[in-house]
């Protein structure tokens, strides 16, 4: 086979993939200037911003969780509401009510200490947002129970 007849597309490839790398750069580029130029008019390092918006999403769950474990024992403690939770149900029949729930509410706020103490080396914007988003839903479910505590 010839090879000047695959010459040129191979050529063109590699200026069409030049080219390309070349645009991504650009714009990566385009993308960090702007977002240090945002940042260094509030005057806040970006890296701490993530760390302190984490550190914040972090003590709250925990302070939900907390809550949760507060309103659920007070609703199952005077009937005012009935338990769904299966694993709950098995450990305060075996346990009781109270130590089954703080038993728990500290196996889940020492998962959430791990990943306060790991905190630092949260990267991604995704893992933000996911703790943005467990937040509001256990915001909803700490608001649920209250609602159905006190209007019992």
């Amino acid at each position: 086979m010839n090879k000047n007849i695959l010459r040129p597309f191979k050529t063109a490839g590699h200026v069409l993939a030049n080219s390309v790398n070349d645009l991504a750069l650009s714009l990566r580029c385009a993308c960090l200037y702007n977002r240090t130029t945002r940042t260094a008019i509030r005057g806040i390092d970006p890296v701490q911003f993530k760390y302190f918006i984490n550190t914040s999403l972090i003590l709250l769950f925990a302070l939900l969780h907390t809550a949760d474990g507060i309103v659920t024992y007070f609703g199952l403690k005077f009937n005012y509401a009935t338990e769904v939770n299966p694993i709950l149900i098995f450990f305060a029949g075996t346990m009781g009510l109270g130590l089954a729930i703080f038993a728990l509410k500290l196996l889940c706020v020492e998962f959430i200490a791990v990943l306060y103490f790991a905190r630092r080396n949260i990267n991604g914007g995704w893992a933000t947002v996911s703790l943005l988003s467990a937040d509001a839903f256990y915001s909803w479910v700490v608001s649920n129970n209250i609602l159905l505590v006190v209007g019992a």
